[in-house]
């Protein structure tokens, strides 16, 4: 009996979102039924990682969209490896395993949708409405995202499944030498409130919002912001920091490994954005125990259960921003209740077990039982 052969194709494997729901997949299958791989049209920091779990991962060191070597490279692979299933994550990994797999011939084909995209991509949903009878199903990470890909594409419902992006919650769980640690290093008081970001710099995560905010907030209390991430905004934070000087509320971290320490320190997330799928920074924040600010946007509003596990504002609102932070810097007690919820919330609803689970049952419906080789 051989193991069903996957392989998850992404565009990169950096530390974000979709990147990261394919490394915990790849590393938490059951390998006694599923032989996984991964691969990457550019490379990332979580290739070195995935090596490490042992699984095996291909970069393909994609330049551009006319880099057709590299296309003929994955179908190579993918034929020599004998890949039963090409799962697909993000368009652009999504376009080329597609004819990648039709040349090796791969049976199978599988493709997640990560986000609700706020920006103006029109040909990506006719791309996946030309291509829908290639792809056997289309996994959502929430059911905001199926609505919203469901509502562009005209595709009909079955076409989709919705499996929930998940965490570990015992991996986030507040640890209280960090707290004192970061804090005491970053010269956070007692009395202070430190408010947290942690997620890309980019436009969709409404960075400009969370700085016009934090100037509001300059000398209005003891409220201190810090900043994880990276992005193509990362210029326009540490300017933002540069002019504060010294004495400014906001501190930027660059991108940051460890993020359990931060939520550790932190009394809440703030998490602006315009546009999301199923954001794991905020369910990662959650299982810290941490209340949430969160824009009620498509996705967010699925995890974040507004007066429940979080205070959710309309996007590009810096003033209710300001407001929401305000209220639960004055409220322990609420912190306190909307944290514990948070956490609760994350591991009845959103465990990455589950997560697996569900992937594992879909890719045997698709590939089936264990067959003879």
């Amino acid at each position: 009996m051989r193991r069903i052969r996957i392989c998850q194709l992404i565009t990169e494997l950096r530390p974000a979102g979709a990147e990261r729901c394919v490394y915990e997949l790849a590393r938490r299958i059951d390998r006694e039924r599923f032989e996984m791989r991964v691969a990457c049209l550019r490379g990332g920091s979580l290739v070195d990682s995935l090596r490490e779990a042992g699984i095996a991962v291909t970069v393909l060191g994609v330049r551009g969209k006319w880099d057709v070597l590299k296309l003929a490279r994955l179908s190579t692979m993918l034929a020599r490896a004998k890949i039963d299933l090409l799962h697909t994550h993000l368009f652009h990994a999504d376009l080329a395993g597609r004819a990648a797999a039709s040349l090796a011939g791969v049976p199978h084909l599988l493709h997640t949708v990560h986000v609700a995209e706020g920006r103006f991509r029109p040909w990506q949903f006719a791309y996946a409405r030309a291509m829908a009878g290639c792809c056997e199903r289309i996994v959502c990470v929430s059911n905001a995202v199926r609505d919203f890909h469901a509502s562009r594409t005209g595709l009909p419902a079955d076409r989709y499944l919705v499996i929930h992006n998940g965490v570990d919650a015992a991996a986030y769980a507040r640890d209280d030498a960090e707290r004192t640690r970061l804090r005491d290093r970053w010269a956070v008081r007692s009395g202070d409130m430190l408010v947290a970001f942690v997620g890309r710099l980019d436009q969709q995560k409404g960075v400009d919002t969370l700085l016009a905010a934090a100037e509001k907030l300059t000398g209005r209390g003891a409220i201190k912001f810090v900043i994880a991430g990276d992005g193509p905004q990362r210029e326009m934070v540490e300017s933002f920091v540069d002019r504060q000087g010294g004495s400014g509320c906001v501190r930027y971290l660059g991108r940051v490994d460890e993020v359990r320490a931060i939520l550790s320190a932190a009394d809440m997330l703030a998490m602006p954005s315009r546009w999301e799928g199923l954001p794991l920074a905020a369910a990662e924040a959650m299982a810290a125990s941490l209340p949430i600010v969160a824009t009620r946007v498509a996705g967010l509003s699925e995890l974040v259960v507004d007066g429940e596990t979080g205070l959710l504002i309309p996007p590009d609102d810096a003033t209710s921003l300001v407001e929401a932070i305000e209220r639960l810097a004055g409220d322990a007690a609420l912190r306190e209740k909307l944290g514990a919820a948070g956490r609760q919330r994350v591991i009845k609803k959103f465990s990455i077990d589950t997560n697996v689970a569900a992937h594992e049952k879909l890719y045997l419906q698709i590939v089936g039982r264990r067959r003879q080789d």
